[in-house]
């Protein structure tokens, strides 16, 4: 059997170019974290059930693991680089790790800033108001949680969410740690996949951000919020500024990634290409194996489908089709590459 795009020589014409995985919702992407990010909790809740108050995560409901996932989020995702580059042995996913947990001392020497913003804030406030009183010295979270509103499990009076277990002394008034470890590694990776992959592939990245982002927030609120005894600022306030942190800390390492070493960004190690194998291919007449858009594949011993791009038809087809997937639109062209 034989496809209507292909002749003796290859090729008819060149097929035209699909997106990547596009039965793929983003949605199913969103599920596949959670669901890892639960199963996460669960193991180190069973792990730890022995060493916790009976009253503590040891005491599994729905709402504990939605809770306890959101608050480990920062943890999953500094664990998650290694992990991945440990089983692909990619050396990408490693990296944004990294740049997470320089984010914790990042954010300390960021007080100073937020200091300086703070004291033009009052400065301008003492000018424009005559005789106003002074900025309150106290946090309205003080105290772990508001009003007894909320009945905090034991575990919590251990650990807040604020800090990044182990590194508490390295805490600001400001910015949260765990907010900013979050914002930091997923604008890392955004930034990433929206230059080299596109807007529509990024989707997913974005859309998962923005709900664990928010999701931890009202964690952090709903148990008392992370103002320190001389810190004035709300858990928005203070969601505002680890955000704006995480952008220039996690912008700041994709530019230079990018720049210097562009092959180590997890964009770098997506294939471009849909993965095949040599179910989903037919014998061509010129001998060749096709998908069944007309793209040639070879076969490799273990059933694994590559790119076939042994003449200049099917190139200029997989440069359309890679660059239909990597955000571009366009494929290189011979006389418009300096080399």
């Amino acid at each position: 059997m034989s496809n209507p795009t292909q002749s003796q020589g290859g090729t008819a014409r060149v097929p035209s170019p699909k997106l990547l995985y596009p039965n793929t919702p983003w949605w199913t992407n969103l599920i596949t974290a959670v669901v890892v990010a639960a199963v996460s909790i669960l193991g180190t809740a069973y792990a730890l059930k022995g060493s916790l108050p009976s009253t503590g995560v040891t005491d599994l409901g729905a709402a504990a693991i939605a809770v306890d996932t959101i608050t480990y989020m920062p943890h999953i995702l500094l664990l998650f680089g290694v992990l991945a580059d440990m089983f692909t042995y990619q050396g990408v996913w490693s990296i944004p790790s990294l740049v997470g947990l320089l984010s914790v001392f990042l954010n300390y020497f960021m007080q100073y800033f937020w200091r300086g913003v703070q004291e033009l804030w009052n400065s301008g406030k003492e000018v424009a108001t005559v005789g106003s009183a002074d900025v309150p010295s106290t946090n309205p979270f003080k105290g772990g949680k508001k009003g007894g509103a909320v009945n905090v499990p034991a575990f919590f009076t251990k650990y807040d969410g604020c800090s990044v277990q182990g590194f508490e002394g390295w805490s600001t008034p400001f910015a949260p740690q765990t907010l900013v470890v979050t914002a930091t590694v997923f604008c890392y990776y955004i930034f990433d996949i929206v230059r080299n992959r596109g807007w529509l592939n990024a989707t997913a990245s974005i859309v998962m951000f923005g709900f664990f982002y928010i999701m931890q927030v009202a964690v952090l609120k709903m148990y008392g919020g992370c103002g320190a005894p001389d810190s004035p600022y709300s858990d928005y306030v203070q969601a505002a500024m680890a955000f704006f942190e995480g952008i220039v800390f996690g912008g700041s390492a994709y530019g230079i990634v990018q720049t210097y070493y562009p092959e180590r960004l997890p964009s770098s190690v997506i294939s471009p290409f849909p993965t095949k194998n040599k179910k989903d291919l037919v014998m061509g007449t010129d001998g060749k194996m096709y998908d069944s858009d007309g793209f040639p594949y070879l076969v490799l011993p273990n059933g694994q489908a590559i790119p076939d791009m042994s003449d200049r038809k099917s190139q200029d087809a997989f440069a359309q089709l890679a660059a239909q997937n990597l955000g571009t639109r366009t494929p290189a062209k011979p006389d418009s590459c300096p080399n």
